[in-house]
């Protein structure tokens, strides 16, 4: 009877392991929580405004806001959504968050996010700011510098 209990320990400890819940450190896997969640704590102070002064360029859309993460050093990037079909027509702007690599300080940080991009319209009725699932702002007040 004790030869079978030392022969099943073993590979009690080889089945828990193997699906990748041991500790870290141990040669396991740890699954990063996809980005798909929003990191963004809250937001503020979003602004967004068409320049359409004559020249070269076409008009330009601009957007600005404050975002708050729960560390400092992460990476955003900015992907132009749908419009919809409304006369002047509302933008979806979708915010993409990366963590940062290694250690990071734990502490809530201010983050001043901007984009300035071809403006796809004259004017518009809104601006929809995105980041995952979450709704960061809804601008309208989207004036025109002409």
């Amino acid at each position: 009877m004790k030869q079978l209990s030392v022969i099943a320990a073993p590979v009690l400890l080889i089945a828990c392991s193997a699906d990748g819940e041991g500790a870290p450190g141990e040669g396991t896997p740890i699954n990063k929580p996809a980005m798909a969640d929003c990191p963004v704590i809250d937001s503020r102070d979003w602004t967004a405004w068409v320049d359409a002064e004559p020249g070269p360029d076409a008009p330009t859309l601009h957007i600005r806001g404050t975002v708050e993460l729960p560390t400092p050093g992460y990476d955003y990037a900015w992907r132009v959504g749908l419009a919809d079909r409304a006369l002047p027509p509302g933008q979806h702007m979708h915010l993409d968050f990366t963590a940062p690599d290694g250690m990071v300080a734990q502490v809530i940080t201010s983050v001043d996010v901007a984009y300035e991009g071809d403006a796809t319209f004259a004017e518009y009725r809104m601006i929809r700011v995105k980041c995952g699932d979450k709704a960061l702002a809804e601008i309208t007040d989207v004036p025109v510098a002409r």
